[in-house]
């Protein structure tokens, strides 16, 4: 038995599409329950009352609702994708076909991979967690930009955000250690939004951070327009000067209130201890 769990607000959210994708597993022999989210944290909620009654529990939409998924109780359930949002990180870094019709095609006789995820204040999350600009980023999307700009709208709000920047200095405690950096980004995967790569010694598949540092530079402004120029260089781990990169397994604290984003939907404004999972989660992969 598969259930869907949808998101109608995603960006490539598409009903035919769905539909097509229903026919094509129940033609299979697949037992198929169709279930939406009309508000956030929906997922979770669904999720948590479905749980260990479906075989694969499928996320249609963005990483959002996938995080919203993985924050409940699975039980016997396994996570399965089906990318339709403005981003779809987690189903890159999985190799996951865009394609929602290939992708469904993965539940008829699926393969699984374990992931270990994070978690931010009892908060799970796959991909990311940021501090900082990103988060200020994130925090003031127009959601009407994003509807028809898409990733579009992130680099605007990126924009305003900086011009609105703060000039501070974020302290990073990992077990003994304390960093000052202008932004930081506990990265669980090898992308950041989407296409650009943060890391070379993570994957969702081990049990470790790469916590990236934006060092401060200039001591002004200037820092946060050469810090993304490392990131989306597609190189920031040969821009050692800018970008200090920790790979870790232990606890990571952030002890003053700051905007933070996870998996791309922002979290609050808040103190933060970032720490792994225990236990892994199953996913349905190529």
């Amino acid at each position: 038995m598969i259930a869907i769990i949808a998101n109608p607000n995603a960006l490539r959210f598409n009903t035919a599409k769905l539909k097509n994708v229903i026919q094509f597993l129940e033609k299979s022999g697949a037992s198929v329950d169709l279930f939406f989210t009309q508000k956030a944290k929906d997922g979770t909620d669904i999720a948590n009352k479905i749980a260990s009654k479906y075989r694969i529990i499928a996320a249609y939409g963005g990483d959002g609702i996938i995080n919203e998924i993985i924050n409940a109780d699975l039980g016997s359930s396994v996570l399965g994708i089906l990318p339709g949002g403005t981003t779809n990180v987690l189903a890159v870094d999985l190799s996951i076909p865009m394609d929602i019709q290939k992708a469904a095609e993965l539940f008829i006789r699926p393969k699984f991979k374990r992931i270990y995820l994070g978690k931010i204040n009892n908060q799970k999350f796959t991909l990311m967690a940021g501090i900082g600009f990103d988060a200020c980023s994130v925090m003031n999307v127009d959601y009407r930009i994003k509807r028809i700009s898409g990733k579009a709208s992130y680099f605007l709000s990126g924009i305003m955000s900086y011009l609105k920047s703060k000039n501070y200095t974020i302290k990073v405690k990992i077990g003994d250690m304390e960093k000052h950096c202008r932004w930081v980004v506990v990265s669980k995967a090898k992308k950041y939004a989407g296409s650009y790569n943060i890391s070379q010694e993570v994957d969702v598949d081990k049990p470790l951070f790469d916590v990236c540092i934006f060092k401060p530079i200039l001591n002004s402004f200037f820092d946060l327009p050469i810090a993304n120029l490392a990131l989306f260089s597609n190189y920031s781990h040969k821009f050692l000067f800018i970008v200090e990169h920790i790979i870790t397994n232990e606890e990571i604290f952030i002890e003053d209130s700051l905007p933070i984003q996870i998996d791309g939907d922002f979290f609050g404004i808040k103190k933060a201890n970032i720490s792994l999972c225990s236990k892994a989660l199953s996913v349905v992969v190529p």
